[in-house]
Parts: structure tokens; sequence; C-alpha cells
């Protein structure tokens, strides 16, 4: 229109002449495009997860489904509803407040039922901010429109490949929420629960307890150690670490509060020790000392030694035998210490047929290095 006035007249301000009778026509105003599209705005990330959800409605095949999705983690929920009525909405929001809680912010569009008086009474009584985004601009709940989209993807691939889509929708979740974010590049489970969904590929990951438990095992083998046990109730001697040069303290074993710790009663208390710092008395054993003092065939002074019963000894016969009179006078006699027969005389038993019997006060009686056969 310019132009062609231009083509025939001009006046100073033809042109702002020409756009104000534009302007003031009705049919030019209803057939006029729409304006330039404003700057895009985000919104505002969450602090922390499930604390504003985005939900909106997909429909495909007569079937429609409720999807909601946390706009920190990107987690989807995906519901299949038998009715869009207010009543069964808020029946799926009731569930999946129970398994995460309460958000402080709820994003819908203004379609029914989101719209209704049922949803809104449902959401002031549980302190939630309902935000309506503008009618037909799908961009002002862009986190809910792209959650519908990947649903039904998965939904148009299942029917056409003829698997069951409440299946390949529980697949794609899971799939979908084991994977890294694009946005956030965090995975939606690890965002919102704090870790991974075990899935069948962590088969091949080692398993942590099980390689901690090797490495403690060889720890503890290359470590070594006696094993060695306490009851409750056994009179023991722990390590002393008072003031007093005393080394250890007699007590008695009162707990066990570890694997390896136990409680243990002493004169002036209760204490806690570590099994390496506990011992228990000498047990006494049946066992024989001889002492020679006496000089040996040699002319020298025989060393202290003890005998034990069936300890293999070597006993001069001629001083230190007696019984019936012996006619062979070998200088020594092999046998085994069968008993204590006196304070002062041990029986040993040999092969000859006359009991031998080795008095205490000997000279001649010592061990040997191995057994008799």
């Amino acid at each position: 229109m310019k132009n062609t006035a231009r083509s025939y007249v001009y006046w100073p301000g033809l042109d702002g002449d020409v756009e104000q009778i534009c302007k003031s026509c009705a049919a030019c105003q209803q057939q006029r495009d729409a304006p330039p599209h404003a700057p895009l705005t985000p919104w505002e990330f969450p602090a922390r997860p499930w604390q504003r959800l985005h939900a909106d409605f997909g429909e495909y095949n007569g079937k429609h489904y409720l999807i909601i999705v946390d706009a920190y983690s990107k987690w989807i929920e995906v519901f299949q509803l038998n009715s869009t009525a207010a009543k069964f909405v808020i029946s799926k929001f009731r569930e999946i407040f129970a398994r995460f809680g309460l958000p402080l912010q709820v994003v819908t569009d203004g379609g029914p039922p989101f719209g209704s008086h049922e949803m809104k009474e449902y959401f002031n009584r549980n302190g939630i901010i309902h935000n309506i985004t503008s009618p037909y601009r799908p961009k002002g709940n862009g986190a809910a429109e792209n959650a519908v989209k990947t649903v039904k993807r998965c939904i148009k691939k299942a029917c056409f490949e003829g698997v069951e889509i409440d299946a390949a929708i529980n697949k794609m979740l899971f799939n979908y929420r084991n994977c890294e974010q694009a946005t956030t590049g965090v995975a939606p489970a690890v965002a919102l629960i704090g870790r991974r969904l075990r899935g069948r590929l962590d088969i091949l990951r080692p398993d942590v307890a099980s390689r901690v438990r090797s490495k403690q095992l060889v720890q503890i083998e290359r470590a070594g150690g006696t094993q060695r046990e306490v009851q409750r109730g056994d009179n023991v001697f722990i390590r002393n670490y008072g003031r007093d040069k005393t080394k250890w303290v007699e007590g008695q074993v009162s707990d066990q509060v570890g694997p390896s710790s136990f409680e243990v009663n002493v004169p002036h208390g209760t204490v806690r020790r570590h099994i390496d710092q506990i011992i228990k008395p000498a047990r006494a054993s049946k066992r024989y000392s001889l002492t020679c003092t006496s000089k040996d065939t040699n002319g020298d002074m025989t060393s202290d030694f003890d005998i034990l019963p069936e300890q293999p000894v070597t006993a001069q016969n001629s001083e230190i035998i007696s019984g019936p009179e012996r006619k062979d006078h070998s200088s020594d006699v092999q046998s085994v210490v069968k008993d204590q027969v006196e304070d002062d005389k041990y029986e040993l038993a040999s092969t000859s047929p006359v009991p031998v019997t080795v008095e205490r006060k000997c000279h001649g009686l010592r061990p040997l290095r191995h057994r008799l056969n």
C-alpha cells in the first residue's frame, strides 16, 4: 500500500499516515500476522530434587497416560488412566506423592482436569503451588511436553514391533533413569535417589564387597598370628597401662564386646582389652623335674632338665636301676618314662620283663632327642 501511494502522490509523513489507516482497519487487524516471538525465559532450576514437577497428558490409540517429570532430576513417571476425570488424576498424584513426598510446585496447562475445583482444593490442602501455563502454548510446559514425546515414541515402537505396551514403557523408563541426562549430565536415578538402578549388565562389574573381602583375607594371611579363645568368666591376666610398674594385672572376663575385644573386671574396675593384651594363666601340667647335680662319667657337671611322661631317656644301668639283681652291666639303658612312682623315683617302660625304676637324685639320666621305636 505504501508503494502504491508513492507512485501517485507524495507529502511529508505519507508512510506514517498509511500505517495509521491500516491500524484503524478492523479487517486488517484480524488478519495480521503474529508478532515476533519474545526472548526465551527458562524456568529457574530447582535447588533440590522433587521440588517442582511438570505434568501433562499423552494420548495414543484411545488410551490416556498421565506423565510427570521432576524438573531437577528429569525423573519421569507414567500412569495409564481409564479416565481423565479429576478424581482419577488425584489418585495417581496421591500414589506418587506417597512414594517421593510432596513437591513445592506443580506446573500444568489449564485444560481439564487440572483447572477443576477438585484439583485446586487438593493442591491447596497439601500446600502445593499450582502453576497453570498459558493455553495453546506448549513451550510454557516444555519439560512435560518433551516427556510426552518420549513416552509416545516408545508406545509407537512397541505397537510396531508387537510388544506389550506396559512392558515396553517400563523397560524404557528403566534405561532412561540409568542414563546420563543431556541437560544435567547426571542420571535421573542418581539425581533423585542417589544411586544407579541395578540391572543385568551390572553382573559384569566386580562386586565391591567380594573384592574388599578377598583383600582382607590376603591381609589376614600375611599378618599371621595365633588363634586364641577367651570365654566369659575366665580368669586371665591383662596388660596394665597404669602408672604402677606392674606389667600384668589379674582379672576376670565379663563380656565380649567385639570380635577380638573383651571387658575384664579388675580390682580397680572394668577395662576393655584386645585379645593380644590378654593372657591366660599357665595350666598345671604333669611335668617331672629331675635335677642332676653330680658329675657324669667324664667328670663334668650335668645340667638341669625336665622329664615328661613318655619321654625317651637314657639311664646308666650300673647305678640307678633298682629291683632284682641284674647280670648285665651295660653302660646305658634306653627307655621311656612311664610314670612317677614316688617323689624320688620314676618308672621306665623298657623291653626288659623286670620293672625298671629310676631314682630322683641320679646323675646318669638324660633325655633322648628322639623316641624309641
